[in-house]
């Protein structure tokens, strides 16, 4: 029975890495990131976009905010840090939009280089998405970021806590 309980315990090990620390940095860093970003992404109605990454010393830090278009964004890889990942915001409320929850590009896109993302909304929502599993998630909801002006909470109907890229597909196409 000891024995047992020994390779349980050996097995869950990973489960309680230091690096998981590291997440709660990471979902930090994202948020303080996109809150900055938010009223100047509303201003200028465009999203906003980069990566979050380790330097050679091991600080998380974030690459230089570039700008994107009313409905995408595209950062070059920086070549300064090992990139971990992706940040953008939604720009401003647009009705033509699904504004408050990520789009599936925004999954497709993290995914193909199995990075984690990070989405501000309009409504001030902050969603992290996994590139391994292809889950978007809450991490805050409508309000815990800055909130653009003029939106309507209401015009996204209901706004689940998670989406997967195949539920993203049928709400979005």
């Amino acid at each position: 029975m000891l024995r047992h309980l020994a390779l349980i315990a050996i097995a869950a090990a990973p489960l309680f890495h230091p690096a998981m620390a590291q997440d709660a940095d990471e979902v930090a860093l994202a948020r303080d990131v996109l809150a900055a970003l938010q009223p100047v992404s509303f201003d200028k109605r465009r999203e906003y976009c980069g990566y979050l990454g380790l330097t050679r010393q091991g600080e998380l830090v974030a690459s230089a905010a570039v700008p994107g278009d009313m409905a995408s964004c595209s950062a070059d890889f920086p070549d300064d840090i090992a990139v971990i990942a992706s940040y953008h915001t939604h720009g401003a409320f647009d009705e033509g939009y699904f504004n408050e929850m990520p789009s599936t590009v925004d999954v497709e896109s993290d995914a193909e280089f199995f990075l984690n993302g990070y989405v501000a909304t309009p409504g001030g929502r902050l969603w992290h998405i996994d590139g391994r599993t292809r889950v978007a998630r809450q991490i805050c909801g409508s309000g815990c970021l800055p909130v653009a002006p003029g939106y309507r909470k209401e015009a996204d109907g209901e706004i689940a806590e998670t989406y997967t890229l195949d539920e993203l597909r049928r709400i979005q196409e």
